[in-house]
């Protein structure tokens, strides 16, 4: 049971609610009995107070008692065990048995049992009273429940946009404040899903368009006849093809479009393609790399480039000496680069265009964001330490 549970907090109240009810009830209804029986025994108090004082002989009580309505029982041996005294004085008790009123007269010289035949009214509205409380109670509670039932739909629905499903319906036709939070909730996610739709074909549309200038210029730059001019244009272009690739993969992944092609590859290829998106040579004096080549990783290899390739910019751009350590332990990588603490947690620096502008460095700020999202997307660990002056970042592999 969660007690932190708006239901379970409503069904408490209405529990405890209930509970008094019917304890106020057992009371009331022991009291009203107790207040029913008063002008019964009062009247047979008299009786017996008159009997006393007259002293009358058996034959003479029981012809007085038949004038006031009174009859001599017929059957003492059941009523007498059987009834419930509610009343007893030297000289008579007054019993209870089946709804009917009893005077046992007792004197040393003779017992004897009357039927008090009097109409006593009782009076029956705590019967009526209770059990329509009561009802009125469960029905309130029934739709009081009802009521936050959307409220269990709404969450669901949450769920389901926080995992990155923006089809969800959310709209309600009623009235009160929780239909209210629904509309306003489905308002929100059609924008945010317009958005998306719209920053996608944006994007789309800018690639596409940049594809064609890229083609030509790797075309024109085939006719240049100095070979090392040649083949640095060439070099270029394919470096702007490759970075208009990455950044499609990028919009698919963050748009939770992309479908990750897992295969086994060793850390060598990828970072082999990490190294020519960087345009670096991996035996540069910047690049301090101590890897196993023959360790494989279930990844998918465009990817995983990606994510080296961005760490290993990172460390070069914000390192105080342009250099950067990169090794392998055991079911993990380090990239390792001398340089000051990160100024904020390393969480502010997966959410995207975090950066802080008065870095001569900064960018968009979304380096570490592609990081994380593309590790998450193959359930690697990503964890930042700062030991010795230097930033570590650590990508376990499992």
């Amino acid at each position: 049971m969660n007690l932190n549970s708006i239901t379970t907090k409503i069904s408490l109240i209405f529990l405890i609610a209930i509970l008094m009810l019917i304890a106020l009830f057992l009371f009331y209804l022991d009291y009203d009995k107790k207040e029913e029986n008063k002008p019964i025994i009062n009247y047979h108090q008299e009786i017996s107070k008159y009997l006393k004082e007259k002293r009358l002989p058996e034959d003479e009580v029981i012809e007085y008692l038949e004038t006031l309505s009174f009859e001599v029982s017929r059957r003492p041996f059941i009523v007498l065990p059987e009834g419930e005294m509610i009343f007893s004085k030297r000289g008579f008790e007054t019993i209870l048995f089946e709804d009917e009123y009893y005077f046992h007269m007792v004197t040393p010289f003779f017992r004897i049992l009357f039927k008090d035949t009097h109409d006593y009214k009782k009076t029956n509205y705590l019967y009526v009273f209770f059990p329509f409380v009561l009802i009125l109670l469960i029905l309130i509670y029934i739709w009081l429940i009802k009521s936050l039932q959307p409220l269990k739909k709404l969450k669901n629905d949450i769920t389901e946009f926080s995992k990155g499903n923006l089809q969800i319906n959310c709209k309600s036709d009623k009235k009160d404040e929780i239909a209210e939070v629904s509309n306003e909730f489905d308002n929100a996610v059609k924008k945010i899903d317009l958005l998306l739709n719209s920053r996608q074909l944006f994007l789309r549309t800018i690639m596409h368009e940049l594809k064609t200038p890229i083609a030509k210029g790797r075309i024109v730059s085939e006719l240049i006849n100095e070979e090392k001019q040649k083949d640095r244009m060439i070099s270029i272009f394919e470096r702007l093809d490759f970075l208009i690739n990455d950044f499609s993969k990028v919009e698919q992944v963050l748009s939770d479009n992309y479908v990750l092609t897992k295969h086994k590859h060793s850390l060598l290829d990828i970072f082999d393609d990490a190294f020519i998106l960087l345009m670096i040579n991996k035996d540069s004096e910047k690049i301090d790399l101590t890897i196993n080549e023959n360790t494989k990783i279930n990844a998918d290899l465009s990817l995983m480039a990606m994510v080296i390739k961005n760490l290993i910019d990172n460390a070069l751009k914000y390192s105080s000496d342009s250099k950067i350590i990169i090794k392998q332990e055991e079911n993990s990588l380090l990239l390792i680069s001398k340089g000051d603490k990160l100024s904020k947690p390393i969480e502010e620096y997966f959410k995207p265009f975090h950066n802080e502008t008065n870095n001569k460095n900064h960018g968009m700020g979304l380096g570490l964001y592609i990081v994380k999202s593309v590790l998450d997307l193959h359930g690697f660990i990503f964890e930042y330490f700062y030991e010795n002056s230097n930033n570590t970042f650590k990508i376990i592999y499992k």
